[in-house]
């Protein structure tokens, strides 16, 4: 099931209003979002019609309860590989940003909604470099990258296809056959950054997919968090 809207608050807010109400694998999408936002409630700049912005309602059964976060992360790794396929250098920021030469392309964010788990993507499909003036961070789009317009509606379909082989895999397998396949897409070891307000040295994404952070007081496993490159 796939729900078209012209205009929402955000796709997330939709979800967590509707989750009682839709099946595993319902997918909300949006021409436009009116307070779209990221991790920590972030504005996420989407200007109507030119990107992709939906949520997929995902089932728990048959997964493991610490594989609920790393689902954000399986998201990541299928879209970085699809942009990679159409010559974009795509990698992921730890967990689960995607950046194309530090400039974000792509965002995600999870809830546990209803004992499923929404997901929400904001890709920058057809945006323009005029669209992100007023951004204070550096972002950028598939069309900037690539100097086209694409289809935001296969690259959906594309995305759906790709994930749901994916999450099955997840299920059966855990997300260790993923990690050497997240790792070589960057990640970014050995880069100096920040988690909060704690300065370090990225040092390893590990089996489990957390994080090796070393600090001023030595090494730190970190489950999650925004990091800054």
């Amino acid at each position: 099931m796939i729900i078209h809207l012209d205009e929402c608050e955000s796709t997330h807010k939709f979800m967590r209003e509707k989750a009682t109400e839709l099946p595993a694998w319902a997918v909300v999408v949006a021409e436009f979002q009116s307070g779209g936002h990221g991790r920590h409630g972030r504005a996420w700049i989407a200007p109507k019609g030119k990107n992709l912005c939906f949520n997929i309602l995902l089932p728990t059964e048959k997964l493991e309860p610490e594989l609920y976060a790393p689902t954000t992360q399986i998201a990541a790794i299928t879209l970085a590989k699809m942009l990679r396929k159409i010559g974009i250098e795509a990698n992921i920021k730890w967990p689960n940003d995607i950046l194309v030469n530090k400039h974000k392309i792509c965002g995600i964010i999870s809830e546990f909604i209803c004992e499923k788990i929404s997901i929400g993507i904001g890709l920058n499909v057809n945006t323009e470099k005029s669209d992100f003036a007023d951004l204070d961070r550096p972002a950028t789009s598939i069309f900037i990258e690539k100097g086209e317009i694409f289809d935001k509606n296969a690259i959906l379909q594309e995305f759906l296809t790709e994930f749901k082989a994916n999450f099955e895999a997840l299920r059966e397998k855990g997300l260790l056959p993923f990690i050497e396949e997240w790792r070589k897409m960057g990640c970014f070891i050995g880069y100096k950054a920040r988690i909060g307000y704690e300065e370090g040295t990225i040092e390893a994404v590990q089996d489990d997919g957390t994080l090796l952070f070393r600090t001023k007081n030595g090494l730190k496993t970190v489950w999650s968090g925004d990091l800054e490159i």
